[in-house]
């Protein structure tokens, strides 16, 4: 019969210090380091966890600060020798174990431990060599007879101690608040880890971990945009959606409903959130049940994690088709675009432009209108630049503001691009509007590139000077009743769902109003849960 034998050093890395001299050099007694080693040793023996437990804390932060830069500790000297010097010394454990039990398996080492199998007949000669081992180096072997393994790697792995006792390890598995800390937690699809935990365990179906698990929460996904992007959106019925930067999401059969997408806030690029079902549903107020949720997309992905552990892959054919289809479209999309003119690619370009919903950030508080604002522009823009392999070059010459749109695919320069120009205008004034000359003409460039990007891209926008108010418009008599009633059917809609638009704007509204009036805290809240 095949057993499984776990050895790990006990406090490997702070016996190093203390038995190779490995301590810092910056510790004025390195007596007192192995005095706190050894009471915390004692503590450990002894069944006294508490100090054993806070002991463990300073004994392993001290080999931490050597190699801290900013600790009055640092020797990475010492540091890199106790890492080196540990790692020798097991390997010669392992090479001695291999070399001299016929038929050994070593199952995994890692940091401070080796993990071996062998027939239990051999029990007495590994026990001989780990006990030698032990004699010659100084250190402690702790011994942990395993009934059971499945590993995916050292880092990856579902352990059944011989008490029955489970241990895991890894980012497939490691749910909730992590054995890392409490500041180490993932809540991530906590039904999938579950799964692949009692299917390796207990041998239980996947089906049945997932389809019994009365919990929403452990079905839930956050997709998070990181702080590098601008927004993140969901396509919906084919339109686009803006959404939070960070939602909790579920696998959805709506399929209406698309995976979420980011905007990358340097130069518009947009990508998928990593991880997410095709088809999500996104619920930040916790109102969904367990009958709204796609369950089988969860049991698909606990099942494709179960083939990692075991090593099994998809059929080649089948991994193929999708990345060929893929490719095959990607290359047909780049082909018709080169064989566009540098007027079709403009078009091309106007049109998708017109389809990305980019909206004004720029505010005019005197005339109170919006308007497009050149970071609202250039990122979009940029992007479909490069899909389309062209430039525009924005220039001041000649008194004149002159932009060349140019396309990259095209050798000819009689070909290959077209201007957009209009004599330059200076701010009159400067100092009427607080700024100096050369601020001026920086206010100026801006204005004017922004007006050639308008050009280009054939945007449309009244004729106004954004930075100056407009003559007061003409008061309007009073609305009767009946259109005021009017206005608010056509608002509020009370017999239909609120648009995107309409949420928004409500949320929008909230927002300022708490800015504004702090002390409407309360009825904010009350109106956000009324109207979710």
């Amino acid at each position: 019969m095949r057993i499984i034998r776990n050895y790990d050093v006990s406090s490997y890395y702070p016996h190093l210090m203390t038995l190779c001299g490995y301590t810092s050099r910056n510790i004025p007694s390195p007596e007192v380091f192995s005095r706190v080693l050894d009471r915390r040793m004692a503590a450990k023996a002894s069944g006294d966890k508490a100090t054993a437990n806070a002991l463990k804390l300073v004994v392993n932060t001290t080999y931490g600060a050597m190699l801290n830069p900013y600790n009055d500790l640092y020797d990475p000297l010492m540091g890199r020798s106790v890492c080196i010097t540990g790692q020798l010394f097991l390997l010669e454990l392992a090479e001695h174990l291999y070399r001299a039990v016929e038929g050994l398996r070593i199952v995994q080492c890692n940091t401070d431990g080796i993990m071996v199998e062998f027939d239990d007949a051999q029990y007495d000669e590994v026990r001989a060599i780990t006990g030698e081992w032990q004699a010659r180096t100084g250190f402690t072997l702790e011994e942990d007879a395993i009934r059971k393994i499945v590993q995916k790697d050292a880092n990856n792995y579902v352990e059944v101690q011989a008490d029955g006792t489970t241990k895991i390890k890894g980012g497939y598995l490691v749910r909730g608040v992590s054995a890392a800390g409490a500041f180490n937690i993932n809540n991530n699809a906590r039904v999938v880890a579950q799964a692949i935990r009692e299917y390796f365990v207990s041998g239980t179906p996947v089906e049945d971990t997932v389809n019994g698990d009365g919990n929403i929460f452990d079905f839930q996904l956050i997709a998070k945009a990181g702080s590098k992007y601008l927004e993140s959106y969901q396509l919906v019925g084919g339109e686009r959606v803006p959404v939070q930067k960070c939602n909790r999401v579920y696998a959805t059969a709506d399929a209406r409903r698309g995976t979420l997408y980011k905007v990358k806030a340097e130069d518009g690029q947009v990508a998928k959130i990593e991880n997410l079902p095709e088809h999500c549903v996104i619920d930040n107020d916790n109102t969904l049940t367990l009958a709204d949720v796609d369950k089988q997309w969860y049991i698909d992905v606990a099942k494709k994690r179960i083939n990692d552990f075991l090593g099994v892959q998809p059929d080649k054919t089948t991994r193929r088709k999708p990345k060929m289809a893929n490719t095959t479209a990607a290359a047909k999309k780049n082909e018709a675009a080169n064989k566009m003119n540098v007027y079709q690619k403009l078009a091309a370009i106007r049109q998708e432009f017109s389809e990305t919903q980019v909206t004004k950030s720029g505010k005019n508080t005197h005339a109170d209108f919006l308007y497009f604002e050149l970071s609202d522009i250039v990122p979009p823009a940029s992007a479909l630049f490069r899909k389309y392999n062209c430039v525009f070059l924005t220039t001041f010459l000649d008194g004149k503001a002159v932009g060349t749109f140019r396309d990259l695919d095209e050798p000819d320069a009689e070909k290959n691009e077209i201007l957009f120009l209009f004599p330059l205008r200076a701010i009159a004034e400067p100092g009427k509007f607080r700024m100096n000359e050369v601020q001026a003409l920086g206010a100026e460039m801006t204005y004017m590139r922004r007006y050639l990007y308008y050009l280009l891209l054939d945007i449309c926008n009244a004729d106004e000077f954004d930075g100056q108010p407009g003559p007061a418009p003409a008061p309007k008599p009073p609305a009767t009743p009946a259109q005021r009633e009017e206005v608010k059917k056509s608002l509020t809609d009370p017999d239909g769902p609120a648009t995107p638009l309409q949420v928004r704007q409500i949320k929008d509204a909230l927002k300022k109003l708490k800015a504004a009036h702090p002390e409407k805290e309360e009825m904010v809240a009350d109106i956000a849960v009324r109207t979710k």
